[in-house]
């Protein structure tokens, strides 16, 4: 609670020198000077941001150390911050939209980040994570079936025998999807919290755990820039034990 603390000390002390700043530029006629407050005003901005990262991240994990919050992550869940849309415009399964637009936002902020350039381990622990990009892409090709499957149903939708036929199709591809996306994640799961485990020991698995996320102002996704590296893998833990949670499959 202490970091906590001093960090919500830091973010009002930053919001309150945004505020000043923002009145120097509103009301300044030196052209100069409103050229230098503006890029004081982006850096304070940035600053913010992280720390309100920070707040996020250890609400998130005070909250999991509470057992009785374990089942509802409440506010600061990870899966709270992401959109659902639609997955096809003539989608009517609600599970399936909120399942395909989770995994296009761990695709989109996490799955480009598990890799050494970004996350450097072990030699041992490299290979253990290099394997989950290829199993994301395999999994993906089930949800290429599906959509196959739905364009059938489409076009063959006024043939009762069809319709019946292609419609138990979809819900064992569904099926299998479900259970590969259960399988992903519970491993990836386990993998992070050996790597988490290790640097709460103090150990060397990640070679670089403080240092923090930099992307190149080309890349359209920067969500996670300025977190350090072990904050990340925090949150890659964290979204896929809400997720098989959402899930809510057996172990197998």
């Amino acid at each position: 609670m202490g970091e906590d603390k001093e960090l919500r000390q830091e973010l009002g002390s930053k919001t309150m020198v945004l505020k000043q700043l923002e009145g120097v530029y509103n009301t300044s006629g030196d052209m100069l000077q409103k050229k230098r407050v503006l890029k004081e005003i982006k850096e304070v901005k940035q600053t913010i941001e992280k720390i309100k990262g920070r707040i996020i991240i250890l609400g998130i994990e005070n909250d999991l150390l509470e057992e009785e919050n374990i089942n509802n992550p409440g506010l600061d869940s990870v899966l709270n911050v992401v959109q659902i849309a639609k997955y096809r415009e003539d989608s009517r399964d609600r599970e399936i939209d909120a399942v395909t637009s989770y995994m296009e936002f761990f695709e989109r902020n996490y799955l480009s980040i598990l890799s050494e350039y970004h996350i450097k381990l072990d030699f041992n622990h490299s290979i253990k994570r290099d394997v989950f990009y290829p199993r994301f892409m395999e999994i993906k090709k089930i949800l290429k079936e599906y959509d196959y499957e739905l364009d059938v149903l489409n076009r063959e939708e006024y043939n009762n025998i069809a319709f019946y036929r292609d419609k138990s199709i979809i819900h064992k591809i569904k099926h299998r999807y479900l259970l590969s996306l259960d399988r992903f994640f519970k491993d990836i799961r386990t993998f992070l919290n050996v790597l988490v485990d290790d640097f709460n020991k103090g150990g060397i698995v990640i070679l670089h755990p403080q240092d923090f996320l930099s992307f190149s102002e080309f890349e359209k996704d920067r969500r996670l820039e300025g977190y350090t590296v072990i904050d990340v893998i925090k949150q890659m833990y964290l979204f896929a034990d809400e997720f098989t949670r959402f899930l809510g499959l057996p172990n197998m």
